[in-house]
């Protein structure tokens, strides 16, 4: 089996036990919070922080390396193409995405049972988005027994979510939904969740915001205004570190069979 060495950057859980896998399969790994000198084959950034560490350590980076990570900005990816650098995204790899939004779901539900003050169980819930993340929390929340209703503007989804036993609305009808709910999960990557909206809503709301930064809430209204919404990137990492380093593992597993491809630099 070929060796190679990689450079596992991040604290996070998920990234420690993926470094641990990476070692039981017979690599060369060091974890640091930096960038390391010396040659790496791969380096390996935390899925929430992607951008963050890519900005920081980008004139770092060295020709025929490849960069792990998720949602990679376009700018710091063109300027590593011309240097001969390559990147894969987790998250664009098949079957990814969609088990990772399982774990996603949970991590979810687990941050808004210890933000809120009731049971999902015959709770109200709005899920804002029905993608693949959304698809799977209503299913999650309606089998803890929640009255489910998604927020979508696509009629096809909104159908689909019908027939999961989900009530539905489009956005024109949000306000007329948001007052009651009390729990609120946004999957949606825009401003969602205006001050028009949320001026409507509960006073012991809890708004779990899982879309990628800055989110969909309006954040600052929420805090002005004492409403608890929260932006929760990573969950997986944070709830299910092992589950998620083992589908990640298994990008990296298919990745280097195909080295030639990649041109991964073998280890002597």
């Amino acid at each position: 089996m070929n060796r190679y060495h990689f450079l596992v950057l991040g604290s996070e859980a998920r990234q420690l036990y993926l470094a641990e896998l990476l070692r039981r399969n017979g690599h060369e790994v060091m974890t640091a919070e930096e960038y390391q000198p010396g040659y790496h084959d791969a380096v390996l950034l935390p899925i929430p922080q992607t951008a963050k560490y890519l900005k920081e350590n980008v004139s770092k980076l060295q020709k025929g390396q490849i960069i792990y990570g998720c949602n990679f900005p376009e700018e710091q990816v063109e300027e590593c193409d011309k240097r001969g650098i390559h990147f894969i995204d987790y998250m664009k790899v098949e079957g990814v995405a969609s088990r990772n939004a399982i774990a996603t779901a949970e991590g979810a539900i687990a941050e808004a049972l210890q933000e809120g003050c009731v049971s999902i169980h015959d709770s109200h819930s709005l899920v804002i988005g029905y993608g693949r993340c959304g698809e799977v929390l209503a299913e999650k929340l309606v089998s803890l027994k929640a009255h489910v209703t998604v927020l979508d503007r696509k009629s096809e989804k909104r159908s689909r979510a019908r027939a999961y036993g989900c009530q539905t609305v489009g956005f024109e009808r949000a306000g007329s939904i948001i007052p009651d709910c009390d729990f609120v999960f946004n999957t949606v990557p825009a401003p969602v969740l205006t001050h028009e909206l949320l001026q409507r809503v509960k006073k012991d709301v809890v708004i779990i915001d899982i879309a990628s930064r800055p989110g969909g809430t309006d954040f600052e209204f929420c805090q002005k205004n004492a409403i608890n919404a929260k932006l929760c990137l990573g969950l997986p990492g944070k709830y299910a570190p092992k589950s998620a380093a083992k589908i990640l593992m298994e990008v990296i597993i298919k990745s280097i069979k195909c080295c030639h491809k990649y041109k991964i630099t073998q280890i002597r």
